[in-house]
């Protein structure tokens, strides 16, 4: 068995990046990516080889995002309305570093219900299989095929009225 810290060498980057694009906030989270692999270190021992170390680790940093968006806003979290996965507008240093498109494509996933930007972040973005991503997300294998489907239909709605054409969504 791999240690925790090998763990946190394999995949703490793309933690980071999974918590990025949903915080949009570099400060924010480098913190929840450390909780993240905290719960990882006092929970090592529960690990149980069932599911991929990496899906496990993801299943940690999606509780753990989720459980900081509770504590945040937990009115709107638990009205579930204008629910923002993204957090707060990115920093101009941050609006620097994103192109444009990229900006439209954020801000077009950020439209989407959380349930939908969870499942595009975790399938396209991240590469996860659909049984991974069933069990990162505590879903059935068939909710998430459903779910994503909808999700792209809904994304590639919302990249259209931001004036994104197809073939812009397909170069990416």
């Amino acid at each position: 068995m791999m240690s925790a810290e090998q763990w946190f060498e394999d995949y703490a980057s793309a933690v980071y990046s999974y918590i990025l694009m949903q915080v949009r906030n570099r400060h924010t989270a480098e913190e929840l990516t450390q909780e993240t692999f905290v719960k990882v270190v006092e929970k090592a021992h529960q690990f149980d080889g069932r599911a991929a170390v990496k899906t496990w680790i993801f299943r940690i940093a999606y509780t753990t995002t989720l459980n900081y968006y509770r504590k945040k806003h937990p009115l709107t979290h638990y009205l579930d309305k204008d629910f923002q996965l993204f957090g707060s507008q990115p920093s101009s240093e941050e609006t620097a570093v994103l192109n444009a498109q990229e900006a439209d494509f954020y801000e077009a996933l950020r439209r989407l219900k959380k349930s939908q930007q969870q499942v595009i972040l975790l399938r396209h973005i991240q590469g996860f299989s659909t049984k991974d991503t069933a069990s990162i997300l505590g879903n059935t294998e068939g909710k998430v095929k459903m779910s994503l489907k909808r999700a792209l239909d809904a994304f590639k709605k919302e990249l259209e009225k931001g004036g994104m054409s197809h073939e812009t969504i397909y170069r990416r």
